[in-house]
């Protein structure tokens, strides 16, 4: 895909109500080391796990995916959970993040995790477009993988959770069979009144198009929508709201706050195979 970086958004003045709800490198200096300790983390675990493998999905440098199969598939046809990571679509890897795979791969589930290029060199609509196309990829190949094409739960944390929900509207004929979102952004209309928008230059336009909150939902599609009780009120709203829309299109959509996290540990609670958050995104695969 070619960079789109050359588009010029004019900038709103920073808004300081909204930066204290959505700019949270400040608030949050050590973000830093819990994002070291799981990387040491997902290193391991892919060093362990036989049959890990990345597999490219498109042709810019960064359109790559790591496949991790289940350690005892349930079938030949085993469910997937696939990844999507947030970094405010500027900032990350996917290689942080595989830490999360271990209690789905003990449990049967194969695991997917998708990298995509960065802000600024892509607009938040051109990034999309890519998870889409891995996500295509990975429907595309099903059977060589192994993977339950009824059972795929798509998953993503802050940016990742609204590429995420960016994905369910794709082809017609397909539906994920459930929806994971961890401190998602659902209304990007909010990020353009904060520094975060230098990066991403979204306009009036491609806010609105380019938000979940704004766009039909799937209703065959199970949502779990997790933020962190020590989120930012910004933050918590964006998920009590987008379950809410999702509720007014007959949408079944579940919110679970959980307690003491903030927007960067509660992926640990997701990693943790006895807390409430991975109970309920592990039975919509029809598990339990």
């Amino acid at each position: 895909m070619a960079c789109d970086s050359a588009k010029t958004v004019s900038l709103l003045p920073v808004d300081p109500v909204l930066e204290r709800e959505y700019s949270l490198r400040t608030r949050h200096p050590e973000r830093g080391g819990i994002y070291e300790r799981q990387a040491r983390a997902s290193a391991g675990l892919r060093a362990s796990v036989s049959g890990f493998r990345t597999i490219r999905y498109g042709d810019s440098p960064a359109c790559l995916l790591d496949f991790l199969p289940a350690v005892k598939p349930v079938s030949d046809r085993a469910p997937l959970f696939v990844f999507i990571h947030g970094g405010y679509w500027r900032a990350l890897e996917r290689g942080i993040f595989t830490f999360l795979a271990k209690p789905w791969l003990d449990s049967g589930v194969h695991a997917a995790f998708i990298g995509y290029e960065l802000a600024p060199r892509l607009s938040v609509s051109s990034i999309a477009v890519q998870v889409g196309q891995a996500m295509e990829w990975l429907r595309g190949n099903t059977q060589e993988l192994g993977v339950d094409a009824e059972r795929i739960v798509v998953a993503g944390h802050s940016a990742g959770a609204h590429l995420g929900a960016c994905v369910l509207d794709g082809p017609k004929g397909w539906h994920a069979a459930g929806f994971v979102g961890v401190s998602g952004l659902y209304d990007l209309e909010p990020l353009r009144h904060t520094s975060v928008n230098a990066d991403i230059q979204l306009d009036p336009q491609e806010a609105r198009a380019m938000s979940p909150m704004w766009r039909d939902a799937d209703r065959a599609t199970r949502h779990l929508l997790a933020v962190g009780g020590a989120e930012t009120d910004g933050f918590r709203s964006q998920s009590i709201d987008y379950a809410e829309h999702l509720r007014r299109q007959g949408c079944a959509a579940q919110v679970q706050v959980v307690p003491g996290c903030t927007h960067f540990d509660i992926l640990d609670v997701l990693a943790d195979p006895q807390s409430a958050l991975f109970r309920d995104a592990h039975a919509i695969v029809g598990h339990d």
